[in-house]
C-alpha cells in the first residue's frame, strides 16, 4: 500500500469529536506563537538599530544569547508540564493548561522592549523574560492535540486550523505594522511602540482564551502509577528520591530522542524553522538596502501572505492525502526556486524598469510566502504523532517532554543562528542607523538570506526523503497499541505491523509495550 491510500483511526472511547470551532479555540494559541515571531522578526531589530542605539552585532547578539539561555528553561518547563498532574493546582486548571492561564497576562511584561532609548541590558532582560515565557506557554501549548485526541484527522484539524490562523497573523502583523509606519511614520519610534503594544495585549487575550476552550485527557496508565506514589509520599522529604527523580526527568529527555521518527523530525523542523528565520532576520534589511525600498515597502511585501491563508483546508487536504514526504519536496523546492528569484531581483535592481521589478517582487514574494508557510504547517502537523510512538514504547504519555525538547533544541539553534548572522554582518561594514549601506554589506545580506538559506533547506530536503511516519503507518501503529492495551499477545503480531512498528521506533518489537505493575484503584485523581 502507498502513502496515499487511506486509513482511519477511530477516537478511543469517550473521546470528544474535534470540530472547527474546537479547532478555532486551539488555533488561537498560533496566534500568539506565530505573531510573536512576526512582530519581533520584521520590526525589533530594525528598532534597537534606529531608535535604541544599538549595533547589528548587539541586537542580534541579544537575541541569540537570551533564546540560548533560555534553552535550559525549556527542560524544566516540559518536566512540569508532564508532572504537574501530580499536585492539585494542574489537577483543577489543567496538568498543561494551568500554564496558559498564568502566562497571558505575563506576557504584558513585553511591551517594554518597544521602548527607545533604554540601556543595553534593558533590552536583554525583557526579551529574555519573553523568551522564557515563550516556552513557559507554547511546551503545554504544543501536546493539546495529543491530549484533546487520538484521532489522526482530528489532530489535522487542530493542526491545520492553527497553522492557518499563524499564518493569518503572520500577515496580519505587516499589514496593520505596515499601516501605522505609513499613517504616523516609520521615522519615529512611538510607531513601533504602539505596533508593540497592539499586538502584545492581542497575544494576552488570544492564549487566555485558548485555556477556556481546550481540554486533556484523563490520568491513566503509567502515569496514576506516578500519582499514586507522589501521594504517598506526600510531605515526606527524601534526598536520595529528589535526586532520583531529577535523573529521572535528565533520563526522560534523553530518550526522547532515541525514537527514530523525532530524529528525523527534529532534523528536518530545525533546518527548516532556523533558516527561516535567518531569512526573516534580514529580509526588511534587504528591501531597505539591497532593493533601496522603504520599510513600510517591506511591511506591504511581508502583508500579501494573506492571499494564501484560504489555501490552508487546501494544504491540510493536500498533506492527508499525498502524505508527509511529497508535501516536504514541494515544500523546499519551492523555497529554494523564490529564494533564487531574490537574487535575481537584487541583480535587476537599477536596471530593470521599476514598475516590473516592483511586479516581480510581489511575485516572488508571494511564492515564497506559499511555499515557507508549509515548512510551519508540516512539522507541527507530524508532531502530535511522535508521543503515540513513544508511547508505544514507554507505556507513558510525555508531551511536555517531547514538546520542551523540540523548544530546547529550537532555541539553542535559534539563538546560534542571530548570533551567527549579527557576528558576519558586522564583518561586512553593516552601519547600524545609515540610510545606504556599501555594496560589501549588501553582498553580505544576500548571502545570509539567499545562499545560507538554500544551503539548509537542501540538507533538510535530503533527510525529509527518508521519513517514513504518515497516515496509513500511524494508522498501524494505533491498532496495534489498542490491541495490546487489550490484552493480545506479542506472538499475534502480523510482519507488517512489526516492520512498521521497528520502523518507527527504531528498537526491535520484542521490547515495546513494556509491562507495568498492578495499579492500585484506590489511588484519587481529582
Amino acid at each position: 500500500m502507498s502513502e496515499k491510500e487511506k486509513t482511519t483511526t477511530a477516537p478511543l472511547p469517550g473521546e470528544k469529536k474535534i470540530t472547527l470551532w474546537h479547532g478555532i479555540g486551539f488555533g488561537l494559541g498560533d496566534f500568539y506563537g506565530g505573531g510573536s515571531g512576526a512582530l519581533t522578526g520584521a520590526y525589533l531589530a530594525l528598532f534597537w538599530t534606529t531608535f535604541a542605539g544599538l549595533k547589528i552585532d548587539q541586537a542580534m547578539s541579544i537575541q541569540g544569547v537570551t533564546l540560548m539561555l533560555s534553552a535550559i528553561t525549556a527542560i524544566v518547563i516540559g518536566a512540569l508540564s508532564d508532572n504537574m498532574f501530580k499536585f492539585k493546582i494542574g489537577r483543577k486548571f489543567g496538568r498543561r493548561r494551568v500554564f496558559l492561564l498564568i502566562g497571558s497576562p505575563l506576557l504584558l511584561t513585553a511591551i517594554g522592549m518597544w521602548l527607545p532609548g533604554m540601556p543595553y541590558y534593558w533590552y536583554f532582560t525583557i526579551f529574555l523574560i519573553w523568551t522564557i515565557l515563550n516556552q513557559f506557554i507554547m511546551i503545554p501549548y504544543a501536546t493539546l492535540p495529543s491530549e484533546m485526541t487520538s484521532d489522526f484527522n482530528g489532530r489535522t484539524i487542530l493542526s491545520t486550523t492553527r497553522m492557518f490562523i499563524s499564518g493569518v497573523v503572520g500577515t496580519l502583523v505587516p499589514i496593520i505594522g505596515g499601516s501605522l509606519l505609513a499613517t504616523l511614520g516609520d521615522d519615529k519610534a512611538s510607531t513601533y511602540t504602539v505596533i508593540g503594544t497592539i499586538f502584545t495585549v492581542l497575544f494576552s487575550l488570544c492564549v487566555f482564551i485558548v485555556y477556556k476552550t481546550t481540554w486533556e485527557r484523563p490520568i491513566s496508565g503509567a502515569d496514576l502509577l506516578e500519582l499514586e506514589e507522589s501521594q504517598a509520599n506526600k510531605g515526606k522529604f527524601n534526598l536520595g528520591r529528589s535526586l532520583k527523580e531529577l535523573w529521572n526527568v535528565i533520563v526522560s529527555y534523553a530518550t526522547t530522542l532515541r525514537v527514530r521518527a523525532f530524529q528525523r523530525h527534529m532534523a528536518i523542523y530545525l533546518l527548516g524553522v532556523s533558516f527561516a528565520d535567518i531569512f526573516g532576520q534580514v529580509f526588511v534589511f534587504f528591501v531597505v538596502f539591497n532593493l533601496t525600498k522603504s520599510a513600510a515597502f517591506a511591511s506591504a511585501l511581508l502583508a500579501i501572505g494573506i492571499i494564501w491563508q484560504p489555501f490552508a483546508p487546501v494544504q491540510g487536504w493536500m498533506f492527508a492525502k499525498l502524505g508527509v514526504r511529497p508535501m516536504y519536496s514541494l515544500c523546499f523546492g519551492g523555497c529554494i526556486a523564490s529564494l533564487l528569484g531574490f537574487y535575481f531581483l537584487w541583480q535587476q535592481t537599477g536596471v530593470m524598469d521599476k514598475t516590473l521589478l516592483n511586479t516581480l517582487t510581489f511575485i516572488v514574494m508571494g511564492a515564497w510566502l506559499f511555499f515557507k508557510g508549509l515548512i510551519y504547517f508540516l512539522p507541527w502537523n507530524v508532531f502530535p504523532f511522535i508521543p503515540d510512538i513513544d508511547e508505544i514504547m514507554t507505556r507513558h504519555r510525555r508531551e511536555g517532554s517531547f514538546s520542551a525538547m523540540v523548544l530546547f533544541l529550537r532555541r539553542l539553534t535559534q539563538g546560534f543562528s542571530s548570533i551567527a548572522v549579527g557576528a558576519y554582518l558586522a564583518t561586512t561594514g553593516f552601519k547600524s542607523g545609515a540610510l545606504k549601506q556599501t555594496l560589501e554589506a549588501q553582498t553580505g545580506l544576500a548571502n545570509v538570506m539567499i545562499w545560507w538559506v538554500i544551503a539548509g533547506f537542501a540538507l533538510a530536503w535530503i533527510i525529509a526523503l527518508g521519513f517514513k511516519l504518515n497516515k496509513k503507518t500511524h494508522g498501524m501503529l494505533i491498532d496495534e497499541m489498542e490491541r495490546l492495551r487489550e490484552g493480545g499477545s506479542k506472538d499475534d503480531v502480523t510482519p507488517e505491523t512489526r516492520k512498521v512498528v521497528e520502523n518507527l521506533t527504531g528498537i526491535k518489537y520484542e521490547k515495546v509495550w513494556p509491562a507495568l505493575p498492578e495499579i492500585d484503584d484506590n489511588v484519587t485523581t481529582n
